[in-house]
């Protein structure tokens, strides 16, 4: 017991350490917060081993590349019939270490990267918000999560990658003026549209520690691997 305590105390002061840092991080993933900035020894992946990834970096300046994602974990009460106790579901926008990659220290691939990866988070604000909007329809409301969270995700993941799209057009394919000034305003812009749906720590703090945060609930078993 005694050693329980002290690593529940130290993994809190590590906790609040990268809170403080406005970085949450793990071995793998680096979670997305509001003051976050990418570095660059956060992209462990080696370009040379991507296809066509030097050829990109030569023709057309995308030198540096951010794989990101929305990962996903819904939590069930113990007691499935407590009406009280509805799902929980945890939505975070992650930047994949082992698989980002860069060629060069070049600060503008940095923002750019940095900006791919708010687009991710602004997918887990919509998400967020539509099964927030989906679930308050019904009376009964315990499932409603579990039923309709795949349509609602698969959703966000299309709107995402027509931004994505429409980015890499405008900035590397069929480079615009002002391209970068123009994406940043639009995109804070659809962030601060939906910011009451913002990533918080504790939903960052539910992947990192890897087991429900809440009492008397158990993780709910999903086959889809973007879940996991």
């Amino acid at each position: 017991m005694k050693n329980a305590s002290l690593l529940l105390l130290l993994f809190a002061t590590n906790l609040i350490l990268a809170q403080q840092s406005e970085r949450l991080e793990d071995s793998i993933h680096i979670y997305w917060q509001p003051k976050l900035k990418l570095k660059y020894d956060d992209f462990k992946f080696d370009g040379k081993k991507e296809n066509n990834a030097e050829l990109y970096c030569e023709k057309i300046k995308l030198c540096a590349c951010a794989a990101t994602n929305m990962n996903v974990i819904i939590d069930i009460p113990k007691k499935k019939r407590n009406k009280n106790h509805l799902e929980k579901i945890y939505i975070v926008a992650v930047f994949e270490k082992d698989k980002s990659y860069k060629f060069n220290n070049d600060t503008i691939g940095l923002i750019r990267q940095k900006l791919s990866f708010d687009i991710e988070e602004w997918a887990t604000r919509y998400a967020r918000q539509q099964l927030e909007k989906t679930t308050n329809q019904f009376n009964i409301k315990y499932g409603s999560i579990i039923t309709w969270h795949k349509v609602i995700l698969n959703e966000a993941q299309a709107k995402k990658k027509e931004l994505f799209k429409q980015y890499t057009l405008d900035v590397y394919l069929e480079p615009k003026m002002n391209a970068d000034k123009d994406w940043r305003y639009k995109i804070d812009n659809l962030l601060e549209g939906l910011k009451e749906y913002a990533t918080k720590p504790e939903d960052c703090n539910r992947f990192i520690l890897k087991k429900p945060v809440e009492r008397d609930y158990e993780q709910f078993i999903v086959l889809d691997d973007r879940h996991k």
